[in-house]
């Protein structure tokens, strides 16, 4: 969707679906985290807050995704005294199904041809960074927004 094409239900439903979505999980879990003193949060961000847009998500995409970047920082800074660290992964264009017949041949060449990784991502490639930012592996890590892309984007 363009800017002007935003619907106030269609911006509803995707700040709903994404950053309230990831605020109400944490809010469930956050508790018995508390209790035994230690927990692993990972949120599922985007690309797209970071460049500005996504493939095919409008800017209100955009704003829930960098919303969850934000909660995700200030959920880390106050939970970190609770032994619970809060990260999140900002995936790239992931190869799947969900982007139905949009995601043409002739529209794949154009989105890798930036990636320097030279494919697009897999479900693999966000649950492999979601198994370390849980593992001990990461366990001096928080609040820290994790570029799963190919490269496409870098800071």
């Amino acid at each position: 969707d363009r800017l002007m094409d935003i619907t106030q239900e269609n911006f509803d439903l995707v700040i709903d679906s994404s950053l309230r979505g990831s605020l109400n999980m944490t809010q469930a879990t956050v508790p018995s985290m508390i209790e035994r003193r230690s927990g692993a949060i990972v949120s599922i961000g985007s690309i797209a807050a970071q460049i500005g847009g996504g493939i095919f998500g409008g800017p209100h995409y955009s704003a829930a995704k960098g919303g969850i970047h934000s909660l995700t920082k200030s959920m880390a800074r106050e939970l970190a005294q609770h032994n619970i660290r809060v990260n999140a992964i900002a995936p790239g264009t992931i190869d799947t199904d969900i982007f139905g017949d949009k995601l043409t041949e002739d529209k794949r060449r154009d989105i890798v041809v930036n990636i320097p990784l030279g494919r697009l991502g897999t479900a693999d490639d966000i649950a492999k960074a979601c198994l370390f930012l849980v593992s001990d592996l990461s366990d001096y890590v928080t609040g820290l927004i994790l570029d799963v892309n190919g490269g496409r984007f870098m800071h």
